[in-house]
């Protein structure tokens, strides 16, 4: 059985948002294109307590890192505070699902196991200098839309289960068009 999808907890996290957010920097509408992104060298807010941190860019089709790699492999230390930092640098929406040993099902491809859902993490999603924090959330994947680029993940990955995962994206077409990549947590 699939699990709910933490779309509940970005749709909590954009009320929140466009009722504190500035009205010069409206969200994008839904279906227009992404408006271009501001530049990452400027100083991005994260959260507290991390020991190591990756950024994972999406965009049609693949995962990608700062450097610009095609579906890297992303390595983070098992036991330690972690933090992977998302940005959509696409123009449509993409998941984040993170697990061992794809499966098919009715609705496309899930994850046997999935880290996401054994692991509790600390979601935030920044827009501006304003924040919105889910704590010890457990889920299946995140949605997120085009243009959105600072959401992030913490979570301590235990030493029982470091190694290797798959980070994939699950919307239609995306995983069979090569949407993945490995996430290794040493």
């Amino acid at each position: 059985m699939r699990t709910p999808r933490l779309v509940a907890g970005i749709a909590i996290s954009a009320l929140v948002l466009g009722a504190c957010a500035p009205a010069a920097a409206p969200p994008p509408t839904p279906g227009a294109a992404a408006a271009p992104h501001q530049a990452l060298d400027k100083k991005v807010e994260k959260p507290k307590r991390l020991d190591a941190v990756v950024q994972i860019n999406m965009s049609e089709m693949q995962f990608g890192n700062p450097q610009g790699e095609k579906n890297p492999t992303f390595k983070l230390p098992a036991g330690k505070t972690v933090g992977i930092h998302i940005h959509n640098e696409g123009q449509i929406t993409h998941e984040v699902a993170i697990g061992r040993k794809v499966k098919t099902t009715a609705e496309g491809f899930e994850f046997e196991q999935s880290l996401t859902e054994l692991v509790p993490m600390d979601l935030f999603f920044y827009y501006g200098a304003v924040k919105a924090e889910v704590e010890g959330a457990t889920f299946g994947e995140i949605e997120v839309d085009a243009g959105v680029r600072d959401v992030w993940l913490r979570f301590a990955v235990p030493q029982e289960l470091k190694g290797e995962w798959e980070l994939a994206c699950f919307v239609k077409d995306h995983y069979e068009a090569g949407m993945k990549a490995k996430i290794v947590f040493e």
